[in-house]
């Protein structure tokens, strides 16, 4: 029986989510990782983990289990360390199938809204006094205070992840789970480094859902054309569809939004077209209609009232990175999102715009990947409609990158085929100095509002708006 646990990479949003969770569940965590600051520093301290730099010496005492995070792989020096003790070494999804053990697993994957939805699913179970154990692929969830929690409950609630499990190993990392419940949020194609074509992430997906149990359900969103397939093609499991677009079983109406709050409500053509709602939620945009819309479903099918749901969901503030606001100043609005992918973006922007009417929005994209950039290059040039201003810096390289196949400059030529301000920065103060030129003496209120975006680091950029436009110290 394992005791002591070491996380190589423990700052990666996924892997501080298992820190936290093993240290809840009684093991001694020790953790690793390149010595800059991280969106999940705040989760890690309140824990009282204690995090150090990659060194042969942090495995000097032969932890039980050693978990790597798939950011680094065997060139690593604690993995090569880790390898010549002949220690025990599980890879992230191989750590959080363990942790998971013998619990009821409700297991959200898709291409989009993964994490919005796993938070939703554990803060209305959390709300409804079942005290579910969660793991967020997020810095952190205001709302439940943490991205990570050991709980009593019976439900284990994870976001799956369908990227590879390391670089060694092409597998998809939720293979190694077996749910109760699956949600599947969206089918389209990303991660062009490891699915060749749309097809690939369809066969990924259905396999996927074939891991559900018989006794269990699968919530899946039917707006897109692959997940309508999908369910075409499994008749032996039991589904619940939910979308915007007519056919589905849970059909999205009444749908509205403004600067305060959105609005919707369900109809369920299971039960002759019976009616929930209104919902109120505080989060904009029809992606958080969509995500909260499959925790309703879900909620419902483990017994939740109605009453119960609309209270929750009221109150419910979002994740971190996830259209957090960062400040409010001066006529100014500063914003951060992850949205990486073209459709995240698009539908993003869209939300910014439906909130904030009367603003101009300007938007601060770093693209995630040279391979996503380079095979979505066309998505991404018709992705910035809402945005009013679109500044585009270098290209976020991952550690599986080795060489530059497509640059921040060709990108930013992509979207000026479509958009009429577009400029390229490789240098992060000239973005804020161009900004500042124009934006800095605002007195109209929330006459402007700033967005960075992207999967990488582009959130630091804020503290350098914040320094220049509100004259506050980074």
């Amino acid at each position: 029986m394992a005791k002591t646990i070491h996380f190589i990479g423990i700052k990666g949003v996924g892997m501080s989510a298992l820190a936290i969770l093993a240290k809840e569940k009684g093991y001694q965590v020790t953790g690793s990782d390149v010595d800059e600051s991280f969106v999940t520093d705040e989760v890690l301290s309140q824990a009282q983990i204690t995090i150090n730099n990659f060194d042969v010496a942090n495995l000097s005492r032969k932890p039980d289990l050693v978990v790597v995070s798939a950011a680094f792989g065997k060139d690593n020096v604690e993995v090569k360390e880790a390898r010549k003790k002949h220690l025990q070494i599980l890879n992230y999804s191989e750590a959080l199938s363990f942790l998971v053990d013998k619990a009821k697993t409700i297991a959200v994957s898709g291409i989009h809204g993964k994490t919005t939805t796993t938070a939703l699913i554990s803060f209305l179970l959390e709300k409804a006094g079942l005290d579910p154990s969660f793991a967020i692929g997020a810095g952190n969830i205001s709302s439940l205070g943490t991205n990570a929690h050991a709980g009593k409950g019976e439900y284990f609630v994870v976001e799956a992840d369908e990227y590879r499990k390391s670089e060694e190993n092409k597998q998809s990392k939720f293979f190694d789970l077996n749910p109760l419940i699956e949600v599947i949020t969206s089918i389209e194609m990303d991660h062009p480094d490891l699915f060749s074509s749309i097809e690939d992430v369809y066969h990924t997906f259905y396999k996927f859902a074939c891991r559900v149990a018989r006794g269990g359900f699968i919530v899946i969103c039917t707006d897109y054309p692959k997940a309508r397939k999908l369910i075409r093609s499994i008749a032996d499991r039991n589904f619940e569809t939910y979308g915007f677009e007519l056919g589905a079983n849970w059909r999205i109406t009444d749908f509205n939004e403004d600067e305060a709050e959105t609005i919707f409500s369900l109809v369920d053509s299971k039960k002759g077209g019976t009616k929930y709602g209104p919902f109120r939620l505080k989060i904009p945009g029809r992606a958080n209609v969509l995500n909260a819309t499959a925790a309703i479903i879900t909620a419902f099918k483990l017994e939740l009232s109605e009453d119960q749901v609309k209270k929750a969901l009221s109150s419910f503030s979002g994740a971190k990175r996830r259209f957090e606001k960062i400040a409010e100043t001066n006529g100014i609005v500063l914003l951060d999102d992850y949205a990486h992918h073209p459709r995240s973006i698009f539908l993003t922007l869209q939300a910014a715009k439906k909130k904030y009417p009367n603003s101009k929005i300007l938007c601060i994209f770093q693209s995630h990947t040279y391979s996503r950039t380079k095979i979505l290059l066309a998505d991404f040039a018709k992705a910035f409609t809402f945005a009013d201003k679109v500044y585009i810096t270098d290209i976020y390289a991952s550690q599986r990158e080795k060489e530059a196949t497509i640059t921040g400059q060709e990108l930013a030529n992509a979207v000026s085929k479509y958009h009429r301000f577009v400029k390229y920065f490789s240098d992060w103060d000239k973005i804020v100095d161009d900004i500042a030129k124009k934006e800095g003496t605002s007195a109209e209120p929330r006459a402007t509002v700033i967005i960075s975006m992207g999967a990488g680091d582009i959130y630091k950029i804020q503290a350098k708006l914040q320094n220049k436009l509100f004259k506050v110290s980074s």
